[in-house]
C-alpha cells in the first residue's frame, strides 16, 4: 500500500486531514503524521513516502526547503502543496520545484482529495507490466546477458577477483576500486503451469523492475540459480564526491533498500509474483564479498525458511547473535565450501529433486566405486558444512542418526547409503524448519515485550521496526503471521487492558492514566477508551 505524509505546524490540521482520508477517501493508503520538517525529515529517513502533503509556511525549516530534502532523499515522491496563502510567488516556486499540485486550506477536503487522486494516478503509470516484459523479451537475446551473469555469480561465490578492465569488457558500470552493497531476491514460488522459458523471461523481468526503482545508481544483477537474484549496487557517479561523508553513504544505502518494498509491490502487481529480499545494510569490499553473500543467503534461506514476500537486511542478525561478529569466521568457511558444492539446503524442493536425480544415476554406475565414494563424500560434507554454519543445528552432529555420515563403509548396500543420505537431508530440513519458526516466533516475543514495558511512549511501526531491524511492512505482516492480529490492534488492546487496571486498581486520576497508557491527554484518552468500551473512563471507575 502506498503512502502519504501529512506536514503541518497546526496539529489540529494534521489530526483533520489523516482522519478525513482514513474514513472518506476513496482510495486506501497508509496516513502519517509530522508536526514540524524536522520530524517529517526522521520520517523520510525511515520509510519510504510516495506522496507528501506539505504546509508552505512552517517555523524554521519553511514547505519549499523541505520539498527539496524529500525530492533529494526520495526522487519519486510527489509533493502536494497545502497553505492558506494565495500568494502566486508561492505557487510559482512550488511548481519549478516539481510539485504535483498546490491547494488552499480553503479549498476543502474535495481538493485535497483530487489532488492526492491525481498524484497515485501518476504514480500508477510509472510502471506498466506490457513494456516491462517487452524490455525482458529483447534482453534475454542478448548474450552479453550470460557473461554478466556468469561473472556476478563467481565474484559472489570468491571464484573471480574483481577487475576494472573486466568490468568494462562486460559493460557493467562499477568499480574496481571501491566496494559495493549486495543484495539477494527470491521468487518464493512459480505457478505450475510456468515453464524453464517463462521463470528465465520473468528472472529479466524482476531485474527490470530493480533498475527501474535503482534508476539513479550503479546497478548489475544474475540470476544464478532460476528463481534467485543477486545484485550489486553502488552510488551514481554524479553522487561520489558525497558518499565518502558516512550520512551521505547511509542516506543511499536507506534509498537503495527503501525501494525493495516498492520492488516485491511491483512484481507482485505486474508479474503476479511473491519475491523476498535480503540485503546488506552497508557497503561491502569486495574481498568480503563471498563471505556477505553467505550470511544474506544464509538469513533468506534459513533465517525464516519458506516464509513469503520478505524484506530483511543483515542486521536483522542482531536479534538472535549477542555478537555479530562471532559467525565471522564460520561464514568464511561456509563461503569456501560454497565454492566446492554445487548445491545447499536453501530450496527443499531443489535439493530432493537434484537428489533423486543424482541417485538414479548412481544406480547405473555401481561399479564405479570412485564415483560412488565422491558423490556419498560429497553429500556428506554438504551436510556437515550446513550443520556447522548453524550454531543451533550443533547437537546434531551427535545425533545418533547421523553417526554414519562420516564413511560410506558403514552401509550394507549402495542403496542402504542412498536412504540413509535421504533421512540425513529430511532431518536437517526439518531442523531448518524449526529454527526459522522459533526464530519469527522469538523475534515477535521481543517485540510484545517492549511494547508492554513502553506503553507509555510512542509506538509508532516505524519505531517498532527499528527495535528488531525489520522493514516496516514486513513487520506488519510477520506480526500478524505470528499472533494472528496487527501490531496497531495488539498495543490497542494492551492499552486497553492496561487502562482498566489502572482505572480499577490505582487511585490515580483520569489523566495521569491517560499519560501512563501513550496518550498525550486526557480527552484523547477518553475518545478513545470510549470508542473500544463505550462508555467514559470515569464511568469504568464507577463501575468497577
Amino acid at each position: 500500500m502506498q503512502r502519504i505524509m501529512v506536514v503541518d505546524n497546526e496539529p489540529n490540521i494534521v489530526r483533520g486531514i489523516k482522519q478525513m482520508l482514513e474514513e472518506e477517501a476513496p482510495f486506501e493508503l497508509d496516513v502519517y503524521g509530522a508536526y514540524s520538517s524536522e520530524e517529517a525529515l526522521r520520517l523520510l529517513g525511515q520509510m519510504k513516502i510516495d506522496i507528501a502533503l506539505l504546509d508552505i509556511r512552517m517555523p524554521g525549516m519553511n514547505g519549499l526547503e523541505l520539498q527539496a530534502r524529500i525530492v533529494a532523499q526520495w526522487p519519486q515522491c510527489r509533493v502536494i502543496f497545502l497553505s492558506g496563502y494565495d500568494d502566486f510567488s508561492y505557487i510559482q516556486a512550488a511548481l519549478r520545484g516539481g510539485s504535483v499540485d498546490y491547494v488552499l486550506k480553503t479549498d476543502g477536503d474535495e481538493a485535497i482529495i483530487q489532488a492526492i487522486q491525481k498524484a497515485l494516478d501518476e504514480l500508477n503509470r510509472e510502471i506498466e507490466s506490457e513494456r516491462l516484459i517487452e524490455r525482458a523479451r529483447q534482453q534475454l537475446q542478448l548474450s552479453i546477458g550470460m557473461l554478466q551473469k556468469d561473472y556476478i555469480y563467481r565474484i559472489a561465490s570468491g571464484l573471480s577477483g574483481i577487475s576494472q578492465q573486466r568490468l568494462d569488457e562486460l559493460n557493467m558500470p562499477l568499480q574496481a576500486d571501491r566496494g559495493a552493497l549486495p543484495v539477494i531476491a527470491r521468487v518464493d514460488g512459480w505457478p505450475a503451469s510456468y515453464g524453464d522459458r517463462d521463470k528465465a523471461l520473468l528472472d529479466y523481468a524482476i531485474q527490470n523492475i530493480a533498475g527501474e526503482y535503482w534508476a539513479g545508481s550503479r546497478f548489475v544483477a544474475a540470476s544464478p540459480d532460476t528463481g534467485t537474484l543477486v545484485a550489486l549496487l553502488q552510488a551514481d557517479q554524479d553522487e561520489e564526491a558525497g558518499i565518502s561523508d558516512g550520512d551521505a553513504s547511509l542516506r543511499w544505502i536507506r534509498y537503495v533498500t527503501g525501494q525493495l518494498e516498492s520492488i516485491q509491490t511491483a512484481c507482485k502487481r505486474y508479474l503476479q509474483l511473491s519475491v523476498s529480499f535480503a540485503a546488506g545494510s552497508s557497503l561491502t569490499p569486495w574481498s568480503g564479498m563471498p563471505v556477505k553473500f553467505a550470511e544474506l543467503r544464509q538469513i533468506l534461506f534459513f533465517g525464516f525458511g519458506t516464509r513469503t514476500e520478505m524484506l530483511l537486511t543483515d542486521g536483522v542478525s542482531m536479534n538472535f547473535e549477542p555478537h555479530p561478529d562471532a559467525n565471522a569466521v564460520a561464514l568464511q568457511a561456509s563461503s569456501k565450501l560454497r565454492q566446492l558444492l554445487a548445491s545447499d539446503l536453501g530450496s527443499e524442493s531443489k535439493i530432493r529433486r537434484e537428489f533423486e536425480e543424482l541417485a538414479e544415476l548412481s544406480r547405473q554406475l555401481i561399479h564405479r566405486k570412485a564415483f560412488l565414494y565422491e558423490m556419498y563424500n560429497g553429500i556428506a560434507y554438504m551436510l556437515l558444512s550446513a550443520v556447522n554454519q548453524h550454531a543451533k543445528w550443533n547437537e546434531l552432529a551427535t545425533d545418533d542418526r547421523l553417526g554414519k555420515l562420516y564413511s560410506l563403509a558403514a552401509h550394507g548396500s549402495w542403496e542402504d547409503a542412498l536412504q540413509y543420505l535421504r533421512e540425513a537431508i529430511e532431518l536437517l530440513l526439518a531442523a531448518r524448519d524449526r529454527e526459522s519458526e522459533a526464530g519469527a516466533h522469538a523475534l515477535v516475543a521481543k517485540l510484545k515485550a517492549y511494547m508492554e514495558g513502553h506503553l507509555d511512549e510512542e509506538l509508532s511501526l516505524v519505531k517498532l521496526a527499528e527495535i528488531v531491524y525489520l522493514n516496516p511492512t514486513y513487520l506488519s505482516r510477520l506480526f500478524k503471521q505470528q499472533s494472528g492480529q496487527g501490531v496497531s490492534q495488539y498495543i490497542t488492546e494492551l492499552r486497553l487492558t492496561r487502562a482498566k487496571d489502572l482505572l480499577r486498581d490505582s487511585k490515580l486520576k483520569i489523566h495521569e492514566i491517560a499519560l501512563k497508557v501513550g496518550f498525550d491527554s486526557a480527552t484523547s484518552f477518553g475518545r478513545f477508551f470510549k470508542r473500544e468500551l463505550n462508555r467514559t473512563p470515569q464511568e469504568y471507575r464507577d463501575e468497577a
